[in-house]
């Protein structure tokens, strides 16, 4: 009997204690099960499907990747209206504050980053391109690079397969993200280099040295330049007979290894280009930290102490907890408005303030 009462009590610590692989499991599927409790769209609502904003910012992504190259449709299709209506865009945004070079074969639509190193390295002080990027990004922030750039547009359909993404720990975030201010520092010093030795009339063995870095020091790493502009620019093989053609590649076989590395990535880790590489990124930052449009929370709903969601859905790896109720005054935010479309208790608010 003495026995059979040991036993027994044995077994209840045994059902008390919860096996560790359920405990691992658990801590390692905490973060998917908050997403899954977020509120998704009802196949009783099919209109759900199509007016909410994450499938409304893809449209807007398609239309700008599309529209920046308007020239396509004239060179391809005949759309000369399609033409037209982005020939009118650009007669009211010259520039848009992302990356995408003018020099591409069917370009309309260029980036800001990519006009004001054209402008300092031919000797001119871009005075109307930076007046009309601090206009832009003080009043809209960031958006552009989440509802527009091209680059942004690419991570992030490469992005969509995976729900398992890889967030690094805050401090390595931290880090990797001065790269792209390191990055700035010397574009822009070459950029100035070169624009001063323009006006001094001396450019001409600077040139010669700095090579394709001279015209624009971002263009050789700048995936919008190698897509819309060196793309174009080479002869692709037809056939197993011209399969030779990529010999000829040279340099543009690093370029477009970069540009295979860039969508390979961002399958685990989205918008690492945008986060850690993109000096333009860091550039926007520096002027849409106070932007009129921003993100806020309603503290009345907002549960940071249990959830993290947001968080885990922002392809910038925002810590959003960690700022103020009112504003999240982040240079890194691209107002995607993911934390919004994911939040179970809809505590994520656009404000203008």
């Amino acid at each position: 009997m003495a026995e059979d009462a040991d036993r027994t009590e044995d077994i209840a610590e045994e059902e008390e204690q919860p096996e560790l692989d359920e405990v691992v499991k658990e801590e390692k599927t905490k973060d998917t099960d908050r997403i899954d409790k977020a509120p998704r769209i009802s196949l009783k609502n099919p209109l759900g499907l199509i007016f909410n904003t994450r499938m409304l910012r893809r449209v807007v992504q398609i239309l700008f990747f599309i529209g920046i190259n308007a020239y396509l449709f004239a060179a391809w299709f005949g759309g000369d209206e399609v033409l037209a209506f982005w020939e009118n865009f650009r007669e009211v945004l010259p520039t848009l504050p992302i990356i995408a070079p003018l020099e591409g074969s069917f370009a309309v639509l260029a980036g800001t980053f990519d006009t004001l190193q054209r402008e300092l390295t031919s000797g001119f002080f871009p005075f109307f391109t930076i007046g009309a990027m601090i206009i832009i990004l003080t009043i809209l922030g960031r958006s552009a690079c989440g509802w527009i750039c091209p680059i942004g547009t690419v991570q992030d359909f490469a992005s969509i397969p995976n729900r398992n993404k890889v967030r690094p720990a805050p401090g390595s975030e931290n880090e990797l993200r001065r790269i792209k201010a390191y990055l700035f520092v010397i574009i822009g010093f070459l950029a100035a280099w070169v624009g001063v030795s323009t006006v001094l009339g001396n450019e001409e063995a600077l040139v010669n040295v700095l090579g394709p870095f001279a015209n624009g020091a971002f263009d050789p790493f700048n995936p919008a330049y190698i897509i819309f502009v060196e793309f174009a620019n080479q002869n692709w093989p037809t056939g197993l007979e011209t399969l030779w053609y990529v010999t000829q590649w040279e340099w543009f076989l690093v370029q477009f290894a970069f540009i295979i590395v860039i969508v390979v990535v961002s399958f685990w880790i989205p918008r690492w280009f945008c986060r850690w590489i993109c000096p333009a990124g860091w550039l926007y930052g520096v002027f849409s930290r106070a932007a009129l449009f921003s993100i806020g929370r309603n503290p009345a709903r907002c549960t940071p102490d249990t959830c993290n969601v947001c968080e885990v859905v922002c392809p910038m790896n925002i810590r959003i907890r960690r700022f103020p109720y009112q504003h999240m005054h982040s240079p890194d935010c691209i107002l995607c408005l993911d934390c919004r479309s994911h939040c179970p208790n809809k505590a994520i608010v656009v404000r203008f303030s």
